[in-house]
């Protein structure tokens, strides 16, 4: 089976086009080389038939040929030659075996396969299907009712299963190639924009939310009107640090301060990066005091923390403005208070909680 699974999926030397169609008609014609065997039997057998012999080995190997050509042709060309071929042997076979042989129901497989043969040529695909209702119905005409040239002799429901059978067969490998796909594409384009959803919402380096999902998310709280409080936070001497070690390790800087925020406050905060080295968090939940206690502890975390640079070990010490929100303001007027204490901390030596 790995073998023949990979004779059916073997690439076609045709540069920049999906084998999905070359694929399916394939397929396709390793159903129909099964049905035609099958037939040839029972013609040479039980029918004592020639000319339905002669049909179903002609049509083996007008499938081989068609299956030689899928490895060598773009995939337009194969589904035309596939499609030629099996109008032709629908006509041939209703002409032997009459509307009671039931080969025209297979004109339905060609127009589903050849309306998603390609995505465009909708005029031919239109033309196509004209067609294909202009012989179904010619068919119903001159051949339902009518004695066919090859005497069934009771075999009739025989072919007319396997017939349905092939064509059950053949109508849902088609459709499921093609669902599939469409399934596929689809699971690709919900997951791609929730990847977009989510870069949109965080800061590309330190993996925190941004200023617009913090805005959002306040908007949200202040809406749901829930107790919230908010800090506002930044590095002290953050342009010494780039000045003196290099703004790469100013970088690694503000992801290990990151780090450090979510290991200790990811459970009850929103953490953000603000701007720069300004950090904002949203405390849902917890009033002004509640709050100034969570911020102590960030605080004690941070002043821990020891990056290695190439010399020396570099400590931080960080400024911290908190408020309890007051809804009687606006977000940016709650905002503006926490930078303002902020700002307070910083002119009153840094490394403080202004609250």
């Amino acid at each position: 089976m790995g073998k023949l699974a990979d004779f059916i999926n073997k690439e076609t030397p045709i540069k920049n086009e999906t084998k999905r169609m070359t694929v399916i008609i394939r397929k396709l014609c390793i159903s129909f080389i099964a049905l035609s065997i099958v037939n040839f039997v029972l013609n040479s057998v039980f029918l004592h038939s020639l000319l339905g012999s002669l049909l179903w080995a002609g049509i083996v190997l007008a499938d081989i040929l068609t299956l030689v050509v899928s490895y060598h042709s773009s995939k337009n060309i194969v589904l035309a030659v596939f499609v030629v071929q099996k109008c032709v042997w629908i006509l041939l076979s209703i002409i032997l075996y009459g509307w009671e042989g039931g080969f025209q129901f297979f004109l339905i497989l060609l127009t589903i396969l050849y309306s998603f043969g390609d995505a465009g040529y909708t005029k031919k695909k239109l033309f196509f299907n004209f067609a294909c209702f202009v012989m179904f119905v010619a068919a119903l005409l001159f051949f339902k009712g009518k004695e066919a040239m090859v005497s069934l002799d009771g075999f009739d429901k025989t072919i007319q299963i396997l017939n349905t059978l092939v064509f059950c067969v053949d109508v849902g490998l088609v459709s499921l190639s093609f669902s599939k796909e469409s399934q596929e594409s689809e699971e690709k384009i919900v997951k791609y924009n929730e990847q977009l959803k989510i870069e949109a919402g965080e800061d590309a380096l330190t993996g925190l939310k941004n200023r617009r999902s913090t805005s959002e998310y306040v908007k949200t709280l202040v809406s749901e009107k829930n107790p919230f409080s908010i800090c506002m936070c930044d590095i002290d001497y953050f342009k010494r640090i780039n000045d003196s070690f290099g703004h790469e390790f100013g970088d690694v800087v503000l992801k290990e301060i990151s780090d450090v925020f979510r290991k200790a406050a990811g459970e009850v905060a929103y953490i953000s990066r603000w701007g720069g080295e300004e950090f904002l968090f949203i405390f849902p939940g917890l009033n002004g005091d509640d709050a100034y206690v969570k911020v102590h502890d960030i605080r004690d975390e941070v002043k821990k923390m020891s990056i290695p640079n190439e010399e020396i070990d570099v400590s931080v010490t960080m400024t911290y403005g908190l408020t309890e929100y007051d809804f009687n303001k606006t977000a940016i007027e709650n905002i503006k208070e926490v930078d303002e204490k902020l700002y307070m901390g910083k002119q009153a030596g840094r490394d403080k909680i202004v609250y």
